[in-house]
C-alpha cells in the first residue's frame, strides 16, 4: 500500500494538480456548480481570441467542457459557421518517464520507468481562430460540464458562462491611389480619389488632421478637395494627416504620408511614385561562398567549375554599367560569377541555388504594381552535339519557403513550393559595348517575353528554345523583369536562381565531346513597386 501511495504522490505532483484533491475525491459532489471565465473585453475582429482558463467545483474530479452554443448581446443565437471557429481545451492523458533509480515500484515490486498522468492545463480554455467572421459586438457562450467517477455521470449547462466584447477591426493602412493627386482651383468638381482601407471594418468616418484651412474631406467617402474659403496663389502642395474614426468604438486611427494634393490653377500631369526596394549589393568574398549580402548558396552539385556564386573572376563580366536605379549608396554592388567548366574546358553534371532573402510584400499590394528585376550574362555557353545547351540559368519564386535545402541531388523538392518563371520573364538584349567590343548593357533592344536560350543562337535546336532572330546571346547582358501577380503577393516572397545542366557524363568541348556549360554572371537583384498609371 505504501508504494501506491508513493506513486499517487508522485503523480498528483507531475500533474500539477492538488494532492489533497486528487487524494480524497468526492465521489457524491453532485452537479459542477459556480463555473467561472474571465470576461474578454475589446478584443477585434478577425483576430485570435484566448480566455483564460475556466475555474469550476467538481469535488476534485476532473470536468469536461462542452460548448452548447453562443448568442450575440440581443439573444439571437449564432449559426454553425461562427461555432467551427471556436474550440475549447480538454484533459489528455501522458506518460512521463522516471528515473528507476528513485526507487518507486509498482504493485509487483517492479521499479517504475513512467507513470500516466492527467495534463488538465488547457482544460476549459476557449479559443477562437483567426480569420474568424465575429463582427463587432457582445456575444455570450453557454458551456456544458460533466464529470464522470465510479460509472456515475454528473453535468451543468452554465447559461452566458462566458462573455466576449469584439471591437471593430481598425484600419492598418490608408490607401490613395495614386498617390500624389491634383486639385484644380476654380473646379468644384476637382476632387481626390476615396481611399482604401484594407481589411478594416467600413464603418467609419474621415477627418483632416492638418491643413483644414485649405482642404475638406468627405466624412463618409475619405475624397479630399479644396476648401470654399482657399485662396490659390500660386503652385501648392499639401499632404495632409488624415484620422479615420470608427463609428462603432469611436477610436481614432492617424494615417500620414499617405497623399500628398498639388493646387494648381488648371490640369497637369502628376508624378507617378515608384520604389525601389531590397536592393542588396550581393557582396561576398571568395570563388565558392555560403552566401553574401542579401542572399545564400546551396551547393547540390558542384562540378569542375572553379566558381559558385562567387567574387567576379573573368574579365567579361567587368564591363557591366550600373543601371540607373542602383542606390547611390550601393558602391560595393557586386558581379556573381558561376562558373560550369574548368581550364581544361571539360563540364561536369553540376547543380547550385542562389536564394536571396526572403521579403514581406504585403506593404505594396494595394495602390501598387510589383515586379523583380536582374541584369545577367550568359557566356562561353557551346552547344552539346544535339545541338542543346548543357546549362542554363532557372529562375523560380516561392510564397511558403521558411529555410533550408531546396532540392536533393535527385531533384526532389525538399523545401517550400516553387515556380518557375523563365518562360513569363520580361527581357531585353543589351546593345550596348565598350571600346573594346564587349557587352557593357545599356541602351536596351526591344523587349521580349521568356529568358533567353543561352549561346549563339545556331544548329539544330532540338528544345525549341533558340530565336536567331534576336541575335545571339554568347556573352551578352540581359536586363530581366517579372511582373509579380497578386496571387504571389504574401509576407514570405522568396527569389531564387538556379544553375542547371541537362546533361550525363564529361562534355570536353572538342570533337569527340562537344559542349561547354559556360559562366553565368549576375547582378542588381532588386524589387520595384509602381504606382498604376490607368
Amino acid at each position: 500500500m505504501e508504494n501506491k501511495t508513493s506513486l499517487l504522490l508522485l503523480f498528483c505532483c507531475l500533474a500539477g494538480v492538488s494532492c489533497k484533491d486528487s487524494l480524497k475525491p468526492d465521489l457524491t459532489a453532485g452537479k459542477p456548480t459556480d463555473l467561472r471565465y474571465v470576461s474578454i473585453a475589446n478584443a477585434r475582429e478577425g483576430a485570435a481570441v484566448v480566455t483564460a482558463p475556466p475555474t469550476v467545483q467538481t469535488g476534485g474530479l476532473v470536468p469536461k467542457f462542452e460548448l452548447i452554443g453562443i448568442d450575440r448581446g440581443d439573444g439571437t443565437p449564432l449559426d454553425a459557421s461562427y461555432l467551427a471557429y471556436v474550440n475549447i481545451g480538454g484533459s489528455s492523458i501522458q506518460d512521463i518517464p522516471i528515473d528507476p533509480d528513485l526507487g518507486y515500484v509498482d504493485e509487483n515490486g517492479d521499479p517504475l520507468t513512467v507513470v500516466s498522468a492527467t495534463n488538465t492545463a488547457r482544460n476549459g480554455i476557449i479559443t477562437i481562430a483567426s480569420g474568424h467572421n465575429f463582427t463587432a459586438g457582445d456575444y455570450y457562450f453557454h458551456i456544458k460540464v460533466s464529470t464522470e467517477s465510479g460509472g456515475v455521470s454528473n453535468e451543468t449547462v452554465f447559461e452566458n458562462a462566458f462573455h466576449l466584447n469584439i471591437g471593430p477591426r481598425l484600419p492598418t493602412n490608408l490607401v490613395y491611389t495614386p498617390k500624389n493627386q491634383n486639385l484644380v482651383y476654380g473646379n468644384p468638381g476637382s476632387k481626390t480619389t476615396a481611399p482604401l482601407m484594407p481589411n478594416a471594418n467600413p464603418d467609419v468616418s474621415f477627418e483632416l488632421g492638418t491643413h483644414s484651412d485649405k482642404l475638406v474631406i468627405d466624412q463618409e467617402t475619405g475624397a479630399v478637395s479644396l476648401a470654399p474659403g482657399y485662396a490659390y496663389s500660386g503652385y501648392d502642395t499639401l499632404t495632409p494627416v488624415i484620422r479615420v474614426v470608427s463609428n462603432i468604438s469611436g477610436e481614432v486611427t492617424l494615417f500620414e504620408n499617405r497623399l500628398t494634393t498639388i493646387v494648381t490653377d488648371k490640369p497637369e500631369e502628376m508624378p507617378v511614385e515608384t520604389i525601389y526596394f531590397f536592393y542588396p549589393t550581393l557582396r561576398t568574398s571568395g570563388s565558392r561562398p555560403t552566401g553574401g549580402e542579401g542572399f545564400t548558396v546551396q551547393v547540390v552539385e558542384p562540378g569542375v567549375g572553379p566558381d559558385i556564386w562567387g567574387v567576379m573572376n573573368n574579365s567579361n563580366g567587368r564591363y557591366f554599367t550600373a543601371p540607373p536605379e542602383r542606390p547611390k549608396e550601393n558602391t560595393a554592388q557586386t558581379v556573381l560569377e558561376t562558373e560550369t567548366h574548368n581550364s581544361s574546358q571539360v563540364t561536369l553534371p553540376t547543380t547550385s541555388w542562389m536564394v536571396t532573402t526572403t521579403q514581406d510584400l504585403t506593404p505594396f499590394q494595394y495602390g501598387y504594381k510589383l515586379s523583380f528585376h536582374y541584369y545577367y550574362m550568359p557566356a562561353f555557353q557551346t552547344y552539346m552535339a544535339d545541338g542543346r545547351t548543357p546549362t542554363d540559368l532557372e529562375v523560380y519564386i516561392s510564397t511558403d519557403y521558411t529555410g533550408g535545402d531546396i532540392q536533393d541531388a535527385e531533384g526532389n523538392w525538399l523545401n517550400g513550393t516553387w515556380t518557375q518563371v523563365n518562360d513569363v520573364m520580361r527581357c531585353q538584349r543589351a546593345q550596348g559595348t565598350v571600346s573594346t567590343g564587349q557587352s557593357s548593357g545599356a541602351p536596351w533592344g526591344p523587349e521580349f517575353i521568356g529568358t533567353p536560350y543561352p549561346g549563339n543562337q545556331s544548329g539544330p535546336d532540338p528544345d525549341g528554345r533558340k530565336r536567331p532572330s534576336l541575335g545571339t546571346f554568347y556573352n551578352i547582358w540581359v536586363k530581366c523583369t517579372y511582373d509579380i501577380p497578386v496571387s504571389q503577393i504574401s509576407p514570405n516572397v522568396t527569389v531564387a536562381f538556379k544553375i542547371a545542366s541537362y546533361f550525363d557524363g564529361a562534355l570536353q568541348n572538342n570533337a569527340s565531346a562537344p559542349g561547354r556549360g559556360g559562366i553565368y554572371f549576375l547582378t542588381d537583384f532588386h524589387y520595384k513597386a509602381v504606382e498604376p498609371t490607368d
